[in-house]
């Protein structure tokens, strides 16, 4: 029985690591942003995390900012990343997809969507 936990445990870690899928580009600018492809938003900032030390072979977080295009329309995670050299990088993962259902409702409540009823 322990043996077949310890089985099912080592599965469901390492399905968990290879979940998060990416697309996009090197996210060394906005324009060429990291795609993190994730079902839900909390997974997201493992993700993100994940990609970064695998790219640059560890590192550590020193800023994390969430920022949006000049239009309105995209949504970005501006990452200040610490390689483990010491050098510090920029990374832009672009996270529009992840928060499309959030971002919909802000608008829509900046806008007035949709209309309230006279009282």
């Amino acid at each position: 029985m322990r043996l077949g936990l310890a089985v099912l445990l080592a599965c469901s870690s390492a399905f968990a690591a290879e979940e998060a899928k990416f697309s996009g580009g090197d996210g060394l600018s906005c324009e060429n942003a990291v795609v993190p492809i994730v079902e839900e938003p909390a997974t997201m900032v493992q993700a993100e995390r994940r990609w970064l030390e695998k790219t640059y072979g560890g590192g550590a977080l020193v800023r994390q900012v969430l920022g949006e295009s000049a239009d309105g329309k995209r949504r970005f995670d501006l990452i200040l990343w610490r390689k483990p050299d010491g050098q510090t990088v920029d990374v832009c993962f672009d996270v529009t997809t992840v928060f499309e259902d959030t971002i919909r409702q802000i608008e829509q409540e900046e806008h007035g969507y949709p209309h309230s009823p006279a009282r």
